[in-house]
């Protein structure tokens, strides 16, 4: 094969052999390769190559007689390469080693993804003169990784629109309330989004004029667990409508739900708000002042089924847990629920969350926590929680503490949905 008299045997190479031996043993060792290798000059006017071995010619078709004497860029003639030019053309003159991945057209015609490994070779006097290039041919892997990639696009597409069918378009008006919903999917460690997940959450009217809110996880992910939290979610909607208190109602739900979650389970928390100006959800009134100023308080009952507790952020003053626990839906044939009701006045926001917040965890596998949550929170300052969008900005200041504590590389889907009281008293 004609190489080029001028490369001689640059500096460093071939300094474990013999001085006598060490170019020919080179040379040898470059010919009998399986990967295609190529050395271009670039001290010379275009870099042009002055060696190639018998595996560039298999690789691109090309004899050494049509390659050497010209820059290897003939080999993208007529090709969109994007930035790759400019990228080697950074390494040159750096004087550093890199890899770039770039289309390069056979002899034949046939296009094929080259993955060129390029590193400098150097004189006695520590300058740049070649680089050398070892090529291989990864069509195979740059046509499966576009499909992984079209695969992926197409599957977070889907999950998507699914998840969308799992939880209302827009949340009703509730009058006296304002709301807030936030959903921050997992990602993988590449980036990409993870399959549907299982949160869910919906406001419906009472039978008596008030609301029901809820939030709830199914466990697992993907259309299984679409499945399940679709069932789910009817469920509720379907039972709501009859009745009147949380604690039976979710009885209720687990009960019939427990076949469809076919070895699943799941949680779910659940508010039950009274009608504008009308009774609490036991038939009492709530309509004499305060001794804070802030107004009558509203009754809300919160009952809880395995899921984690809701916090309770007053207008002022420190955040609180409330709710007690109660048994996951799907597991056992009873539903253990526990009702609490909880005062609501002027101002006050009740957060409900899936445990993708308190789980949340750090480098170290430390998690947020309900401390590191009700600390977010309570950083609030109490201008931040009165006005309009005072239920946003209380879900955007949860986010941002899972994003701080997470690094921005949450492994679990979490879902907010906030409810303040309006007014300020």
């Amino acid at each position: 094969m004609p190489r080029s008299p001028s490369l001689g045997a640059p500096a460093g190479v071939g300094a474990t052999v013999g001085p006598a031996s060490g170019q020919g043993l080179l040379v040898a060792a470059l010919e009998a390769v399986d990967q295609a290798v190529c050395v271009a000059d670039v001290t010379a006017p275009d870099e042009p190559l002055v060696y190639v071995n018998p595996a560039f010619t298999r690789t691109t078709g090309y004899p050494a007689a049509e390659a050497l004497g010209r820059n290897c860029r003939f080999l993208q003639d007529g090709l969109d390469v994007g930035d790759a030019p400019a990228r080697i053309r950074a390494l040159l003159e750096a004087g550093a080693s890199g890899v770039v991945t770039l289309p390069n057209r056979r002899a034949d015609g046939a296009v094929f993804s080259n993955e060129l490994s390029l590193s400098p070779l150097r004189d006695a006097e520590g300058r740049v003169t070649h680089y050398v290039a070892v090529q291989r041919d990864v069509t195979a892997q740059v046509v499966a990784e576009r499909a992984r990639d079209v695969l992926r696009a197409e599957q977070a597409e889907i999950a998507d629109q699914l998840q969308r069918t799992l939880v209302p378009a827009t949340l009703p008006q509730l009058a006296g309330y304002r709301t807030a919903v936030r959903y921050s999917p997992a990602t993988r460690p590449d980036g990409s989004r993870g399959e549907v997940s299982g949160d869910v959450y919906d406001v419906l009217p009472r039978p008596d004029g008030g609301w029901y809110a809820f939030i709830g996880d199914v466990s697992g992910r993907g259309p299984r667990a679409a499945a399940t939290t679709g069932v789910l979610r009817w469920a509720l909607r379907g039972a709501a409508a009859g009745e009147r208190r949380p604690g039976p109602l979710l009885r209720e739900v687990g009960g019939v739900v427990r076949d469809a979650m076919d070895g699943r389970f799941a949680t779910l928390a659940l508010l039950a708000l009274p009608a504008a100006d009308g009774p609490t959800t036991d038939g009492s009134t709530t309509d004499g002042p305060t001794t804070d100023g802030r107004g009558p308080a509203d009754e809300v009952v919160v009952a809880l089924a395995g899921h984690p507790r809701p916090v309770l952020l007053p207008a002022e003053g420190p955040p609180r847990l409330v709710g007690r626990h109660g048994s996951l839906l799907g597991l056992l044939p009873e539903v253990v629920v526990h009702e609490e009701r909880v005062a609501l006045r002027h101002g006050d926001q009740l957060v409900l969350y899936t445990d993708g917040v308190t789980e949340a965890m750090d480098g170290s596998r430390r998690m947020l926590g309900e401390e590191g949550l009700l600390a977010a929170l309570d950083a609030l300052p109490p201008a931040a929680r009165r006005g309009p969008g005072t239920a946003g900005r209380t879900a955007d200041a949860v986010l941002a503490a899972v994003e701080r504590h997470t690094g921005g590389a949450g492994s679990d889907d979490l879902t907010l949905l906030v409810l303040a009281r309006d007014g300020d008293g």
